[in-house]
């Protein structure tokens, strides 16, 4: 009788501890540091655009396989793309590129550049872009942040294609971590949009 009255309890005992190690808290998740691309217009050269100025359409760039993600990537070795863990950007770098690309040349004032028109906004122009590469290069020393973009200008009312250029930027990263990578990318997408900017000048019909 005492050991049978015995094995109840144990069962109990058995219960709670199992309940007891299945509300544990378990280890708190690792922080994640998002990053943005910016990009502020100079004030003694931004020019407003007339009101009869071209009207130029920015389409979002289409990012190539391995940076179509928020992901930011890096490369250690030819052809190996590998991605920050506790690092990311806050959207896609296509996504994040496609504003400053209408703001960019919006402030030469030749255009009304626009991201995501409305439906009833008629176009001169558009401009498409592919972005090729967008990573942070460790095969060199110091680091730097490789971004390749091919843009090409199409004329809406001719239905041709005005012009494509290639546009290759390396920037140097001040240190070895995906900060310094943001940093560089930064300053490296500051040189690329007053490029494409001037570009699109250029080759205005």
């Amino acid at each position: 009788m005492t050991t049978v009255s015995k094995i109840p309890g144990l069962v109990l005992l058995l219960s709670v501890l199992s309940t007891g190690c299945s509300v544990l808290p378990g280890p708190p998740p690792e922080a994640i540091d998002e990053y943005t691309l910016e990009y502020t217009a100079d004030p003694n050269t931004a020019m407003a655009p007339a009101s009869d100025a071209a009207v130029l359409i920015v389409s979002t760039p289409r990012a190539h396989g391995g940076y179509d993600s928020a992901r930011i990537a890096y490369m250690r070795q030819a052809y190996g793309l590998r991605y920050y863990t506790r690092s990311r950007w806050a959207a896609t770098p296509a996504r994040m590129l496609a504003p400053l690309l209408a703001d960019a040349i919006q402030e030469t004032g030749r255009f009304q550049a626009l991201h995501r028109p409305p439906g009833t906004v008629v176009a001169n122009i558009r401009l498409d872009t592919e972005l090729i590469r967008f990573h942070q290069d460790f095969m060199v020393q110091p680091s730097a942040m490789r971004i390749t973009l091919r843009a090409q200008l199409v004329d809406l009312q001719a239905g041709r294609v005005l012009a494509t250029r290639l546009f290759d930027l390396t920037e140097p990263s001040a240190s070895e971590d995906a900060y310094g990578g943001v940093v560089a990318a930064n300053r490296a997408v500051r040189q690329l949009l007053q490029a494409l900017a001037q570009f699109c000048v250029d080759q205005q019909p």
